[in-house]
């Protein structure tokens, strides 16, 4: 038996540890494991298959910390969506899936300290950890060092079913930007990296509505050349994606990057920063800017003008993508479940 803590779907409405597991969760069943996705209750109709305390029941935030109710034999697996481990009496091995470590490296006082320990503590006491890239796996060992010791397998995220329009096609004058844009994200920098390219506007996928202060800052540097397109589907984001000029993506870190793989394999050249594991999961296939700044951005945005910079790009960022799948995810995944079931 596998059981599978849904509790990131009680912390999250969307994000890419919700689609990791929701994609892990769909390729499991559709290879018949006998699965148990223990789930919370939350505004997406999701209803728990174990018990809850109910005293605590009305704050999840709270529940995110206590042990999770089952029991299981010595074949079976605990792998938990968001850092939490089984109650002590389960005999099967406890799996953990190490994203990132944005908390350590960009600090919010003690909500990055108690996210910390927590992280901390489900790492030290897996008997598997999984890491989304490289990466992450060497961020782990620096910022958590007793991990080393735990068996660890870098298996990487997928992607959509998202495709290429055409090659070399022509585009429509906006860039992307996509996700979250605080921060270290660099989201001002894109945003001034196109005030003197007045053909062409940007559209901002998720991440949630401009804040007041962001909108103050667009009206400012790129005045009526900016929309947000809001939590759109896979397929609307592929549309956007085959018409852009680029996705930008300048993000100082990132644990894995989908939007990278995500705009490659729909055609769409990436520009992005040198940088955490968008180096590794691109190579030569993304515009990657050491040192980012705005200026270099915008080199970059005006050499994707270039038609033979731009069919370049296009190729080896589509040829690049075809290496990352949530089929091949899951199987990698089900195999070091296997292993540490000792069946190799």
């Amino acid at each position: 038996m596998i059981f599978v803590d849904g509790i990131i779907f009680s912390l999250q409405r969307s994000g890419g540890i919700s689609v990791y597991f929701n994609e892990l969760l769909n390729h499991l069943n559709k290879n018949n494991e006998c699965v148990t996705h223990l789930l919370y209750e939350n505004d997406n109709g999701y209803t728990s298959t174990y018990p809850i305390n109910s005293k605590i029941r009305w704050k999840i935030s709270l529940e995110r910390f206590l042990r999770v109710p089952v029991s299981g034999d010595q074949d079976d697996i605990f792998h938990s969506s968001y850092y939490r481990l089984p109650e002590k009496k389960f005999k099967g091995k406890i799996v953990t899936t190490v994203h990132d470590f944005t908390e350590e490296l960009y600090p919010r006082g003690l909500n990055s300290k108690v996210l910390h320990l927590q992280k901390r503590r489900a790492i030290l006491n897996s008997d598997g950890l999984i890491c989304i890239s490289e990466n992450t796996k060497k961020d782990m060992h620096r910022f958590i060092p007793e991990s080393v010791r735990i068996p660890t397998q870098v298996i990487y995220n997928g992607v959509g079913d998202f495709s290429s329009d055409s090659l070399g096609g022509s585009f429509e004058p906006y860039v992307i930007f996509v996700g979250a844009r605080s921060g270290y994200k660099n989201f001002e920098m894109c945003v001034s990296a196109l005030q003197d390219l007045g053909g062409i506007n940007l559209i901002a996928v998720g991440g949630g509505q401009f804040t007041s202060a962001e909108q103050e800052m667009l009206n400012k540097i790129i005045p009526g050349r900016f929309s947000h397109a809001g939590f759109i589907s896979e397929s609307e984001l592929e549309k956007l994606y085959q018409k852009a000029l680029a996705l930008v993506y300048p993000s100082y870190y990132e644990g894995f990057g989908i939007p990278v793989i995500e705009a490659m394999k729909s055609g769409c050249p990436v520009i992005a920063s040198r940088s955490s594991s968008i180096t590794e999961i691109s190579g030569d296939a993304a515009l990657l800017i050491e040192n980012i700044t705005a200026e270099k951005l915008k080199l970059a945005i005006l050499d994707l003008k270039d038609p033979t910079i731009r069919n370049t790009k296009i190729i080896s960022g589509i040829t690049n993508a075809e290496k990352y799948s949530w089929e091949k995810m899951a199987f990698e995944t089900l195999s070091f479940y296997n292993y540490l079931r000792g069946k190799k």
